[in-house]
């Protein structure tokens, strides 16, 4: 009988017990894919509409922790422009929508100036984008417009107040297919914000990463109380993305920890009960290392199997939550092969850690003692 034959064997012989330790394991790694996977798709999302823009630097006001809480003056942006190496620059004013009647809450609304450069990287699916001039007029993201059942030219009620859809467009930014697009000067009013934003953004004549350095220091030397961050460490740092990726490290960790318990316990009852076996083999010649190879190919018989299910869960689990509207304006159902390939290896290398106790103990034990257990 061939080694990895008696090893696949060994783990069929106890059906329940290793079918439900796979079971548990591949809920932990369904758990690291999809938790790890929606805050990694946040940062993804969020670089791809500075990166679609040509958006180099972000300026907010000292001290905030994300642009929803900043508050800077619309008028700043004209003395930007005159600083050596901003190439443009757009106020952005930021907020949050809710549509009760089709269950859509904290749904992301951007007051932009017809024209500005945040109207790059979009493309129009129907209608036109924002004039100067309009007043009672939106975009919709295509999600949005889609979960709102929304199309060019419907009227739509915003806070309250009655708008007209002029056009549809897709981004590549998942957020901004789930959010609308309103005149600045409309959603000031709105928001009783006249004059003012809650970010500017900027196109600086060189991407280069000294450059950067350089024009930050140019800027909050001559605009007091700014803050000019480059467009990938403010999303990095962004207080919201962190939290979310601290928590879905914390309970992916926590997840995995309990699925190698579960090995640990599955691997030592199976010792327990095989001591004689072992006992056996010990006497007719096998080596310790070889006792200790065969119980850790049988938890990664186990492992291999959890993980393979944990992936099909993860893919389920992604697609099932695209059916609440609410999530597929925010959530990407596509898992990165980073994080796949991060939660396999986890599950894999905390498998074979949780067995490595009872291997060691099954390769220790002494043939005499074994043979003479009942």
């Amino acid at each position: 009988m061939r080694f990895i034959t008696l090893i696949t064997k060994n783990v069929i012989h106890r059906p329940m017990r290793s079918a439900l330790t796979a079971l548990g394991l591949s809920v932990a790694i369904a758990a690291v894919i999809v938790l790890v996977g929606i805050s990694w798709n946040f940062e993804r999302s969020f670089l791809a509409i500075y990166r679609s823009k040509g958006i180099d630097m972000v300026i907010v006001h000292a001290g905030s922790s994300n642009q929803l809480s900043s508050s800077l003056e619309v008028g700043m942006v004209d003395r930007l422009r005159r600083i050596e190496g901003v190439a443009d620059a757009a106020p952005t004013l930021v907020d949050t929508v809710a549509f009760e009647d089709q269950n859509l809450a904290s749904v992301l609304v951007d007051g932009w100036e017809p024209d500005s450069l945040l109207f790059k990287g979009i493309r129009m699916l129907s209608g036109r984008p924002l004039r100067r001039g309009d007043d009672r007029s939106v975009l919709l993201g295509r999600v949005l417009a889609l979960n709102l059942g929304k199309k060019t030219d419907d009227p739509i009620q915003v806070s309250g107040e009655s708008f007209r859809v002029v056009g549809v467009f897709e981004s590549d930014s998942l957020f901004e297919n789930g959010a609308l697009v309103l005149p600045l000067t409309v959603l000031q009013k709105m928001m009783g914000r006249e004059g003012q934003a809650t970010g500017i953004v900027i196109s600086a004549t060189s991407s280069d990463r000294a450059f950067l350095d350089s024009l930050r220091r140019r800027i909050e030397s001559q605009i007091p109380g700014v803050a000019a961050t480059p467009a990938r460490d403010y999303v990095v740092a962004d207080t919201q993305i962190r939290l979310a990726k601290a928590m879905s490290w914390t309970t992916g960790l926590i997840a995995m920890v309990m699925g190698a318990l579960g090995m640990l316990n599955t691997m030592l009852m199976s010792i327990f009960e095989r001591t004689r076996e072992i006992g056996i083999l010990r006497a007719v010649g096998w080596r310790r290392r070889r006792v200790l190879v065969l119980v850790l190919g049988e938890a990664l018989v186990i492992a291999t199997a959890g993980t393979l299910i944990g992936g099909v869960l993860a893919a389920v689990g992604m697609q099932a939550l695209m059916l609440s509207p609410t999530a597929r304006g925010f959530i990407d159902p596509n898992i990165p092969i980073e994080v796949l390939g991060l939660a396999v290896a986890m599950g894999i290398g905390l498998s074979l850690l949780g067995g490595l106790y009872p291997a060691a103990r099954a390769a220790a034990l002494d043939p005499t003692e074994a043979l003479r257990h009942e």
